[in-house]
């Protein structure tokens, strides 16, 4: 049977753990065995008036960093022309999504060791400081170390403000607020190439970075104002002392040597060159070094055993990987089709994935509101709805050609979109409501990288099948149907892409949204 929730002050030990804080007095509601935090009561709790103005403050962290990632793309062609670099010009996203992708796990465990708002203005800085030289750059080499610089803080913003928000917000109402932060993202990804495209035409393109900086500084001014958490004690040697160096060192190569060759195979070099494939091997190893580490030499891991062994949180990482590879792929690859297509300019192609993205955002928002209010659908649920919407949406998608109606283009896109967004929160919610308050950060930090790496997963196979299919086409056959065949074939990818989502989705156990501490509410895991 499960045990009562109920509220106590809990004295936390000086342990060499995450949890050692400089107030012993901050109220959180655990369970004695488990540590399970009450769901009506969050773990630091503050006025309603300042969680909504620390809110405030994260939603335009995520507003400059998901603003970032898409405000770039209309303002390369003028970046390469302006430099002489038109080589170089895809390092300006790698660069940034090396460095973002490879530190993306270790903010979780930072955020224990030096506390959540140490380690998440130490991000918004380091972002703003790339973005900063990046605008001032000198050179295509200068702006390129400026956008590695500038990942390394933006790879920490998405996880630490959801690591925060499970901090100052009950699982109550947690969905609410993470619903909302999903659709600040979803809107964002749109803008972000109509205001570069903006920029470069009637400004520069430096501006495509230099709108990062006030934002940023805003949102600085908020967090540092209004956001108190208790920090963790002890002095800067013995935190540094406590950082898995060895778990970093072997997720950061190991990550960037799998995505390298991800981003050079086929145009660089050939997926079946030297360098590729030893690449991939050499990632390989290192992960399963990682591994090692993690579960039997690291003191504090940065991806603990037992989250791996849990079914439910394994799976909430599987359902990740896969949404992440179908989004991503498709924000990247449907304006192609409009382009090439149905001759829209940027500005058009842009604006015609407003229906996916708009689904997203409806999606993601109703999700955390829904999770938020009843008790009576599971997160399994959620995620097995919106698998099944990915699946058939990319499977309509591929139907697209030169004579579909703007019916089908919209009623497609809305449905892949509505899908995404149902399990864009939910695996969150999940994983966040179902491990200890100490494992929050880590469960968090890996929830979005495993999103990440599956988008980079996704966009270089959709490259790979849409490049090859183009090599296989006579191009004095006619143009819009070589296209039309090459897009449809990737897009078709998605199909198992969402097959895999899917399955992984049936394997997360029953888990429901738990609203209150009542004996017969209190069952977390059902089977």
């Amino acid at each position: 049977m499960a045990k009562n929730i109920t509220s106590t002050t809990v004295d936390v030990p000086d342990e060499q753990n995450a949890d050692s804080f400089k107030n012993k007095d901050t109220i959180l509601t655990q369970d004695n065995e488990k540590g399970l935090i009450d769901p009506t009561v969050p773990s630091v709790q503050m006025s309603k008036t300042k969680v909504l103005l620390v809110f405030v403050g994260l939603a335009l962290s995520i507003l400059l960093a998901a603003l970032d990632q898409t405000i770039v793309a209309t303002a390369l062609p003028k970046i390469a022309q302006d430099f002489d670099a038109l080589g170089q010009i895809s390092w300006i996203g790698s660069a940034y999504l090396l460095t973002a992708t490879a530190f993306q796990p270790t903010y979780g465990k930072f955020s224990d060791i030096f506390g959540r708002k140490s380690t998440f203005l130490t991000a918004i800085i380091l972002f703003e400081a790339g973005s900063l030289i990046c605008g001032l750059a000198k050179n295509m080499n200068m702006l390129i170390v400026a956008r590695a610089i500038a990942g390394l803080g933006g790879g920490g913003i998405f996880s630490l403000v959801l690591i925060i928000i499970s901090e100052i917000v009950s699982i109550q109402d947690r969905g609410k607020y993470q619903g909302m932060i999903g659709g600040v993202f979803g809107i964002s990804s749109v803008v972000g190439p109509l205001l570069g495209g903006a920029f470069t035409d009637h400004l520069t393109w430096r501006w495509a970075f230099y709108i990062n900086l006030p934002l940023g500084a805003i949102a600085i001014i908020f967090v540092v104002a209004f956001l108190h958490l208790p920090h963790p004690e002890g002095s800067l040697v013995n935190k540094l002392k406590r950082i898995d160096w060895l778990g970093t060192f072997f997720i950061a190569s190991s990550t960037v040597c799998v995505l390298l060759p991800l981003n050079w195979g086929g145009s660089t070099y050939e997926w079946d060159s030297p360098v590729i494939i030893v690449l991939f091997c050499v990632g390989g190893v290192g992960y399963i070094i990682f591994a090692y580490i993690e579960g039997w030499v690291s003191k504090e891991p940065l991806a603990p055993g037992r989250l791996f062994k849990d079914r439910t949180i394994a799976a909430c990482f599987s359902v990740n990987f896969w949404q992440g590879m179908a989004f991503f792929s498709l924000t990247y690859f449907v304006p192609l089709f409009y382009q090439t297509v149905k001759g829209e300019t940027a500005t058009e192609s842009g604006l015609a994935l407003l229906p996916l993205i708009l689904g997203v955002v409806f999606a993601s928002i109703s999700s955390g509101q829904l999770v938020s209010r009843t008790e009576a659908i599971s997160y399994k649920v959620l995620c097995i709805f919106g698998a099944v919407l990915i699946t058939v949406g990319g499977g309509l998608i591929s139907t697209l050609d030169e004579n579909s109606n703007h019916g089908k283009q919209i009623g497609y896109l809305l449905i892949t979109g509505v899908g995404v967004g149902a399990i864009m929160q939910t695996t969150l919610l999940a994983g966040q409501g179902i491990v200890e308050h100490k494992d929050v950060g880590s469960v968090t930090s890996l929830l979005t990288f495993f999103r990440t790496f599956g988008a980079v997963f996704g966009i270089a196979i959709f490259g790979t099948i849409f490049n090859n299919q183009m090599e296989k086409s006579n191009l004095s056959d006619d143009r819009i149907k070589v296209f039309v065949d090459a897009l449809s074939l990737s897009f078709k990818f998605v199909i198992p892409v969402g097959i895999l989502c899917l399955i992984s989705a049936f394997l997360m156990r029953n888990v429901k949204p738990i609203l209150s501490d009542k004996k017969n509410e209190t069952e977390v895991l059902a089977l």
